[in-house]
């Protein structure tokens, strides 16, 4: 599990570990299979619906990370 080898980095470094959901698996395509479908599989059809959430995340994190150490 990443979540496992992320640990070994943290007892050198201060960090977190966070993970973003894909969804229910509704924007999957024909042919893929219904429900979600994790990583490293064959009918692995990524949401690109999330690319907006996770690039909210990123940039908002580093908004306060930045005001933090301004202020």
């Amino acid at each position: 599990m990443g979540s496992e080898d992320f640990a070994y980095m943290l007892q050198a470094r201060p960090g977190a570990f966070a993970l973003l959901g894909a969804g229910n698996g509704e924007h999957r395509e024909q042919g893929h299979g219904p429900g979600p479908c994790a990583l490293h599989n064959s009918s692995y059809d990524f949401n690109d619906k999330i690319l907006a959430l996770g690039l909210t995340y990123w940039v908002e994190l580093s908004r306060r990370w930045l005001r933090e150490r301004t202020a």
